[in-house]
């Protein structure tokens, strides 16, 4: 979430994200604030998703997988 707030252009909703994910239920916050701005939250969701993507991509590479094109 932390990377993801880096990326918010507008400096006010970044500063309310930052504080959303500070102790528990930071996650249920962080999208209850995001839910405010439909377009930043679309923009999680494929960030998210990339990021899991390349999580597994990683994983797969080092038990000796290659993904193909």
């Amino acid at each position: 979430m932390v990377r993801f707030i880096d990326t918010v252009a507008v400096p006010d909703r970044a500063d309310r994200l930052t504080i959303a994910v500070d102790g528990r239920g930071a996650f249920r916050r962080f999208k209850d604030v995001l839910a405010r701005w439909p377009g930043e939250l679309e923009r999680w969701y494929e960030f998210s998703n990339e990021r899991q993507r390349g999580r597994t991509r990683a994983w797969l590479a080092g038990v000796g997988y290659r993904v193909r094109h």
